[in-house]
């Protein structure tokens, strides 16, 4: 017989926080972590391994389903700031000489 008790909502970890605080150069993500806690506390969890962090990023930013409504803006925002800081690219834009436009 299944559970009928409602999913604990998620709560952010103090790891999570103390770990966003520390990150040099962003602004704290309060949108972020106010609103998608759990998706917060994953980023912290995935931040010593870089290829399944881009993945993650990667995740939150594509629609690769229908239904998905997306972020607020101020969430999105964020979003981009941490993996700017994280990952070190924006929008997994690397510059390298065939990328870039020089005039």
């Amino acid at each position: 017989m299944a559970d009928d008790k409602p999913a604990e909502p998620a709560v952010l970890d103090s790891a999570t926080d103390t770990y966003f605080r520390s990150l040099a150069g962003l602004k704290y993500p309060q949108a972020l972590v106010d609103q998608f806690p759990r998706i917060a506390n994953k980023l912290a969890e995935l931040k010593d391994d870089k290829p399944k962090l881009v993945d993650y990023f990667n995740s939150l930013t594509s629609n690769q389903r229908d239904k998905r409504n997306g972020f607020p803006f101020s969430v999105l925002m964020n979003i981009q700031d941490l993996r700017e800081v994280m990952v070190g690219d924006a929008n997994g834009f690397v510059l390298t000489d065939t990328t870039k436009w020089v005039s």
